[in-house]
């Protein structure tokens, strides 16, 4: 089966392919350019590149969140436009989800091993949600699998940090603006992986969305919404306005 993935729910959006298991071709949205208007045609130079059509997917895989809120409105938009030219399915994958199969997929013993440190392990993507927040969830790699420990959670990251209380990593975009703060507050606990990852984030939605179509895991596409996790500024306005009524 070929399955589009697609991340607009990071700083540094992205679009992939993969077939059977296997990313055939990626490639990185441009940066300090609208979603909006680099995305359709970074799609179809991506279909070009591999020699296919857009009627030869069978999956549209595409980040439903927790990200940037705009960005995760577009991503899924276009998908539901392709569900409804096509006939073919969308496919959500989490973010957090996506990124640490994009870091560690394959190859966690070696990067466990870059802290002399022996699994078990948790770890911990992060990305920044502002509002002094960041978007995180916590998995735990052991025995060469990663599993899910704890749900995706929009949090103060002196609050994270409280729920660790053994060794983790942590990575991810949110580790620029966040990673001396938890550093400090963690001591020995806290270690940080800084290198890009073996994958695009869309490749990684790619190859999950691949092994949920595979399963048989479909939702309805016509239902999907992304998935905030925290509620938007106008929400809270309103909320506020009418509290003061």
């Amino acid at each position: 089966m070929i399955v589009f993935g697609i991340d607009t729910s990071t700083n540094h959006g992205s679009v992939a392919i993969a077939e059977g298991g296997s990313l055939l071709s990626e490639s990185f949205l441009p940066l300090n350019s609208s979603y909006s208007k680099t995305l359709i045609n970074s799609l179809d130079d991506l279909l070009k590149k591999c020699k296919l059509g857009i009627n030869d997917i069978d999956g549209f895989a595409v980040s439903i969140g927790p990200g940037s809120f705009t960005g995760l409105r577009i991503g899924l938009s276009t998908c539901k436009g392709f569900n409804l030219a096509t006939g073919k399915p969308i496919i959500p994958v989490g973010t957090l989800d996506a990124i640490v199969e994009s870091y560690f997929s394959d190859s966690g013993v070696f990067q466990s091993s870059i802290f002399n440190i022996q699994s078990p392990i948790l770890l911990c993507p992060i990305l920044d949600a502002k509002k002094g927040e960041v978007y995180a969830s916590i998995y735990k790699y052991e025995e060469g699998k990663i599993k899910k420990v704890a749900d995706d959670m929009a949090i103060n990251p002196e609050k994270l940090c409280q729920k660790f209380n053994e060794p983790a990593i942590f990575f991810g975009e949110g580790i620029k603006t966040y990673g001396d703060f938890i550093k400090n507050k963690l001591n020995g606990f806290a270690y940080f992986y800084n290198n890009m990852p073996k994958n695009s984030v869309a490749s990684s939605i790619a190859l999950l969305g691949g092994k949920k179509l595979e399963r048989g895991d479909i939702e309805d596409s016509t239902a999907l919404k992304p998935r905030y996790i925290r509620r938007s500024e106008a929400e809270i306005k309103l909320d506020s306005s009418l509290r003061s009524e």
